[in-house]
């Protein structure tokens, strides 16, 4: 049994272990369709990206690509981002029209610092804390003032599980592996109420819209998705 980690820093490296150790499982569930919050939340993020028009896209922490072929199926140049190999591998292999980059978050923006982005994209891929900050305010740095930064993530509502205080959880897999045997270790993730969401995006950038896709047995939100605008550093500290 691994130890479980003591420091902040700690958790941050074992939610990149995993996801290191899980990808092919993972890509499985993927490819099976697995995940059943999936058929309100794909959906979502797909015409949420659609409403804007962009011409090129970022999508960060893409994994096996899925959303990044939606796209560039209906036009848009897309570069995706992942910092698990595997997974970036995967996503070429299906995808050899798009652009892919193996990339850990704080490496951004490294070789896209001189990219120009409508438009990016963080869907189910922001499961730190301090590096969350970090990453929200790259992109933006990214963007042009009339660009849009996207993220979708577990509502807190639905995924405090009876404890609304913020701070890192375990979680678990959903589905089985190819063998119907539970999956590998799960990375942990920064739980962050519905305010400290809004504060870590207002501290930024400018939170111009929120959607709450909901599910259509308990009414209940399945997911976040704020839509910022970037703020330029010096006008970031004006009231």
């Amino acid at each position: 049994m691994s130890r479980a980690p003591e420091h902040p820093a700690d958790f941050e490296r074992k939610v990149l272990e995993c996801w290191h150790d899980s990808a092919t499982h993972w890509q499985q569930l993927i490819d099976q369709d697995s995940v059943a919050s999936r058929i309100i939340t794909s959906p979502a993020i797909e015409q949420a990206v659609l409403s804007y028009q962009p011409s090129r896209v970022l999508d960060v922490g893409c994994g096996e690509g899925w959303l990044a072929r939606k796209l560039a199926k209906r036009g848009f140049q897309v570069t995706g981002v992942d910092a698990v190999e595997s997974l970036v591998n995967a996503a070429r292999a299906q995808d050899p029209h798009s652009h892919y980059l193996c990339l850990e978050y704080d490496a951004l923006p490294g070789p896209l610092a001189d990219c120009q982005f409508d438009l990016a994209v963080c869907n189910f891929s922001l499961f730190g804390d301090q590096s969350v900050q970090r990453l929200v305010t790259t992109l933006l740095d990214l963007l042009p003032a009339h660009g849009h930064l996207l993220i979708q993530t577990l509502h807190p509502l639905s995924a405090c599980q009876g404890d609304y205080r913020e701070g890192w959880r375990n979680s678990q897999w959903q589905g089985l592996n190819e063998h119907g045997q539970q999956l590998g270790e799960a990375p942990p993730w920064f739980f962050r109420s519905l305010a400290g969401w809004l504060t870590l995006l207002q501290q930024s950038g400018r939170l111009v819209h929120m959607q709450e896709p909901l599910d259509p047995e308990t009414r209940l939100p399945l997911s976040a998705l704020f839509h910022v605008q970037p703020v330029r550093q010096q006008d970031r500290n004006k009231p």
